[in-house]
């Protein structure tokens, strides 16, 4: 049995009729230093500067070394961009269209690089909604050539997906696509892909879409999750059975919803690895709290992080500010649904949340980007991109892309 309490409360009717005007006054203070300290938050933290390196509407992008120079680029879209430079170089050709309002799609709803064939170069998976297929596409060296395409699989409509470190090997080679059933599967073909990647199948269960892998129950394995369960992982993750768990992500009140990436944190440090997860197409992004019942089962209680805006579809955790705690840090997708969104017109923006770990965790919003059209769409990268030191972001999305924000550290 799982437990779902929001943290917030709502106002009893009438509520203020009954207090005294000294409680009111209280009120008023205690709520205009709550606007004061966001507002401090917004205003600290972080300088981020943006390097808008293209102009391209798809959104999914990748970071990695494409050229074995030691420095990370950028792949979004058609396009392979090469630091420090950053021109954009053509790779590949991409079915569908996006126009200048955003409407429409390129079928390009995932990008990670790995080296898929174990020629030492870094390739790109993709997958695809309306291919209703994942393929990955062939790095043969930066020179100028198309990359080739290669099927991975069809299994319907493919929402994005991820690479994880499933097996514990501490290689993130592993895609566990971002479908309606549960599946995974190495990443390790031949340089002509005669060797198939084979999909294992752990759950054929219509679930939300939204994926994520950690180990939730503290026993070493790497568990995959989903909006509507997690999957504890057998010792042989090969052939043995995947063990499902019932759980509801996404919604309020522990009601399961299309989710972005779920993500795997002890978030108030009581040793028990806690759950991250958002509302991939309307308001919310949470934090679901790991109990453990009398029995010792695990139970879990929901937490609001911010549900000021909508559409948080993409997310990262990464230690942005050096002080060994990881930030939390998303952004606004643009013309996900052609604009029948929840708050499809607001304001884009990126952000990041600052963590402060405890019994009673709390999380302060910073903007990254807020007024420059800029948001994020199916997912968001981290890495030192100018070899300063400090973790960059990356992103991209129908409003044209890619961008990367430079971090400058403290303001």
């Amino acid at each position: 049995m799982n437990l779902f309490v929001v943290s917030r409360r709502t106002t009893p009717p009438n509520f203020t009729n009954h207090m005294n005007t000294r409680s009111l006054s209280l009120l008023v203070f205690v709520a205009m230093q709550l606007v004061f300290a966001a507002s401090q938050g917004a205003e600290s933290g972080l300088k981020f500067v943006a390097h808008r390196i293209g102009t391209f509407r798809s959104e999914s992008c990748c970071v990695g070394d494409f050229n074995d120079d030691g420095r990370p680029d950028i792949a979004a879209g058609p396009y392979l961009y090469l630091a420090p430079d950053w021109k954009p170089r053509k790779i590949r050709e991409l079915a569908g269209a996006v126009d200048e309002q955003g409407k429409g799609y390129f079928d390009d709803f995932m990008n990670a690089a790995v080296d898929v064939d174990g020629d030492g170069r870094l390739d790109i998976v993709s997958c695809g909604w309306f291919s209703q297929s994942s393929q990955w596409f062939r790095n043969p060296g930066v020179d100028g050539a198309l990359w080739s395409e290669r099927l991975i699989e069809k299994n319907g409509n493919f929402e994005t997906g991820g690479v994880y470190d499933l097996l514990g090997t501490g290689r993130r080679n592993v895609l566990v696509p971002f479908v309606s059933r549960t599946v995974w599967g190495v990443l390790d073909t031949d340089s002509e892909g005669k060797r198939p990647i084979v999909m294992r199948i752990v759950s054929e269960k219509n679930m939300e879409f939204g994926v994520g892998v950690g180990d939730v129950n503290g026993d070493g394995r790497p568990d995959i999750i989903r909006p509507n369960a997690w999957f504890e992982a057998p010792a042989d993750r090969v052939g043995g059975v995947w063990k499902e768990h019932p759980l509801g992500l996404g919604g309020k009140d522990g009601k399961a919803v299309h989710t972005a990436q779920i993500l795997v944190f002890d978030v108030n440090d009581d040793k028990l690895p806690d759950l991250i997860a958002s509302t991939a197409h309307g308001f919310g992004i949470y934090w679901y709290e790991q109990r453990r019942d009398a029995g010792g089962a695990i139970v879990w209680r929901q937490y609001v992080i911010d549900d000021t805006w909508s559409q948080a579809h993409a997310l990262a955790l990464d230690d942005l500010d050096g002080d060994g705690v990881p930030e939390l840090i998303t952004g606004k997708r643009f013309m996900a649904h052609n604009g029948n969104d929840p708050d499809a017109f607001g304001p884009l923006g990126v952000y990041y949340y600052q963590l402060r770990r405890g019994p009673a965790p709390t999380w302060t919003k910073h903007v990254v980007s807020l007024g420059e059209g800029i948001g994020a769409g199916q997912n968001i990268e981290v890495a030192d991109l100018n070899g300063d030191g400090r973790p960059d972001i990356a992103t991209t999305g129908k409003w044209g892309g890619p961008v990367w924000f430079e971090n400058q550290g403290a303001r």
